[in-house]
């Protein structure tokens, strides 16, 4: 026993001499020498350094000025600087185990091989002064800290713990960052930002997010926060770009959840659609998740203003609520159209039911294709609804040349409005009145037309309808029963001193002249579809003309135009502008009958100074191609004969020598 504590003994006083004479020698000039030499002779790799540095007041720290490493002559660490501070708990343990390293001035590149490195492990590894140079990620004069690092043999090592990166620099998925902050930890497949933070695009972004990457199961990213501040985005390439590296950065696929996410003070700037000075902000969002599967997701807007294709819409502010399989509009509103529209209500895939929407004062031109877009609009809802309706002061105007037509001063209102049932357009529900302080349609000028309407279950009444002419008046009624099969309706009209020129669009008849009539209008018929109302309509229209006369035309040029092959049809009718003088005719009274979908004009007969002529008709709802007119006319010697069978034209033309045409 005596042998061995004399062994034991000498041991340690060999130990603690061997240690005395190292701690003296890395005092002195020879530090660096008998470092190298110690590597080089017991380790498989080379050392190579211009000084070490160390004091006795700190034993386990170690300085090497540009140090420079190497295995089998191929570099594997070359940098200004290391700082190695050893743990003496753990000396007498296999490998190489350190309390902290530090590494100053190391630059990498897709050129510097993977270092095939001892096993070493570190509470804490830090670089300053990195430089990373990727085909993904350059970082430039930034800073990393990792906690528990150790190495690895294909990889650049791993780590577990807190982890910080600041960067003057970064360019990553080809977007230039500029002064990046992270601040977080990762443990095994769990990473976590406790903070971040870089500029770009002129904007400014900070958050909070973690990142769950488990084999077994989706990977999800959650964003705690994100605040963007100040973003400027007029190229639309980049934004093309971001779109694609954002489906790339999602594949396979990655469950986002954005617990809040605020963009402020922002601008967007594309060919179809941009969005100026505005603030959004969006909470308790899912992605892959459509808007029809959010639990309890909010959306609000403001805007200096927003433009979508040829539309701009000022100080627009929008709340959004999503649930399932429904949207709640807290509240929209925007100035528009030299107006101001207000809203709010819920949607679902199938239904529209808004609360209120509000109209002051928009002039809108509509555009051309108006109506295909609001039947397909339309198809978007089974059900519409709206439980009060408030328009002032609006105008609409469509300069399509079949259809002109301007309404202003429109002021309508609707209270507990059914718009469409089941796929099924009309007024189920609610009462409606609306009017106009002046309209104008093909040309025909009305004066505050008049209209109210309610409907209940299904039973919708016409219950006024006034349209004041300059100098005269149109009144009507009616019903329509949209909850019967076929949907019956029936119409009463009574309209005195109307212009003539409404007579003659609406039923296209080859006469230009202008006048005043008197009518009356009763029919029936069945209003579902154009088949039912084509085999179901029934009516008699009769008309008494007053104040008569050609409108600016001629006798003899009227003659003209029925002479000529290429003058009047069914399909157009005179506008031209021609000298002479307003001829005064007569008309006999004017009948139409209507049975079963065929429509018969009597013949009706007109003269003047010097010729005479009679008209008549016959069409066939169902048969538009065999709808026909006749027109027979005589002036002076001369006789003229001519029908018009749908497209088609056929003349005969008696001059005053007895010849024909």
């Amino acid at each position: 026993m005596r042998l061995a504590g004399k062994l034991i003994a000498t041991l340690l006083v060999l130990l603690a001499l061997s240690l005395t004479i190292l701690i003296t020698l890395l005092h002195t000039q020879y530090a660096t020498s008998i470092l190298t030499h110690v590597v080089d002779r017991f380790s498989p790799y080379s050392l190579s350094t211009p000084h070490i540095s160390y004091s006795i007041t700190e034993p386990w720290r170690l300085t090497l000025e540009q140090p420079h490493i190497s295995l089998e002559q191929q570099t594997l660490l070359k940098a200004e600087q290391l700082e190695v501070w050893l743990t003496p708990t753990k000396l007498l343990q296999p490998g190489w185990h350190f309390d902290t390293i530090l590494v100053d001035g190391l630059s990498l590149s897709p050129a510097t091989p993977l270092p095939t490195l001892p096993a070493v492990s570190t509470n804490r590894l830090a670089l300053t002064r990195f430089t990373l140079l990727s085909p993904e990620l350059d970082l430039r004069n930034s800073q990393l800290q990792f906690d528990n690092w150790r190495s690895q043999p294909a990889s650049w090592g791993e780590f577990s713990g807190d982890f910080q990166l600041a960067a003057e620099q970064a360019r990553w998925q080809q977007a230039t960052l500029n002064n990046v902050l992270l601040d977080g930890d990762h443990y095994a497949q769990h990473w976590k930002l406790y903070g971040f933070s870089f500029n770009w695009q002129h904007a400014n972004f900070n958050g909070q997010a973690e990142y769950l990457n488990a084999p077994a199961t989706a990977k999800a990213l959650r964003l705690h926060q994100l605040t963007l501040s100040g973003l400027q985005l007029q190229d639309a390439s980049l934004f093309n770009l971001l779109q694609e590296r954002f489906s790339q950065l999602t594949q396979p696929a990655v469950n986002i959840d954005i617990r809040r996410l605020d963009i402020l003070d922002s601008s967007i700037e594309l060919p179809d659609y941009s969005i100026n000075n505005a603030s959004l902000s969006l909470q308790n969002w899912t992605w892959p998740s459509d808007h029809w599967q959010q639990q309890q997701a909010h959306l609000s807007l403001n805007a200096d203003n927003v433009r979508w294709q040829e539309t701009v819409f000022d100080e627009p502010l929008v709340e959004i609520d999503f649930s399932p399989q429904q949207i709640t509009i807290e509240g929209a509103s925007a100035k528009v159209l030299e107006g101001y529209v207000q809203a709010d209500g819920a949607f679902t895939p199938d239904m529209l039911a808004l609360n209120q929407l509000t109209i002051n004062g928009i002039k809108w031109f509509i555009p051309e294709q108006w109506p295909a877009q609001l039947q397909a609009a339309s198809r978007y809802f089974n059900d519409i609804s709206l439980t009060k309706l408030d328009i002032s002061y609006a105008q609409l105007t469509d300069s399509h040349p079949e259809r002109p037509f301007q309404l202003s001063g429109i002021n309508a209102s609707g209270q507990d409005l059914v718009l469409k049932r089941r796929g099924r357009i009309g007024l189920w529900q609610g009462e409606l009145t609306a009017s106009a302080g002046f309209a104008s349609v093909n040309s025909i000028t009305m004066v505050e037309p008049f209209v109210a309407m309610q409907s209940q279950a299904g039973q919708w009444q016409l219950s006024q309808l006034i349209i004041p002419f300059r100098n005269g008046l149109l009144e009507a009624e009616g019903a329509i029963a949209l909850n019967r099969d076929g949907q019956p309706w029936q119409v009463e009209v009574a309209a005195d001193s109307i212009p003539t020129p409404v007579l003659r669009q609406w039923l296209q008849l080859p006469l230009p002249v202008s006048g005043v009539m008197d009518i009356a209008l009763s029919a029936q018929g069945l209003a579902q579809h154009s088949t039912n109302l084509a085999y179901s309509l029934e009516g008699e229209l009769t008309a008494g003309f007053r104040q008569l006369q050609l409108d600016k035309i001629t006798t003899t040029q009227l003659w003209q135009q029925w002479s000529q092959e290429s003058g009047l049809s069914l399909a157009t009718e005179h506008t031209g502008h021609h000298s002479g003088s307003h001829s005064p005719i007569t008309a006999s009274p004017l009948h139409i009958s209507a049975d079963r979908g065929r429509i018969t004009i009597q013949p009706i007969s007109l003269s003047g100074d010097d010729f005479s002529a009679t008209l008549q008709g016959l069409w066939d709802l169902a048969r538009p191609d065999r709808q026909t007119i006749q027109l027979k006319a005589r002036q002076g010697c001369q006789q003229l004969n001519r029908y018009w069978s749908g497209n088609q034209q056929q003349i005969s033309l008696s001059s005053c020598d007895g010849s024909s045409i």
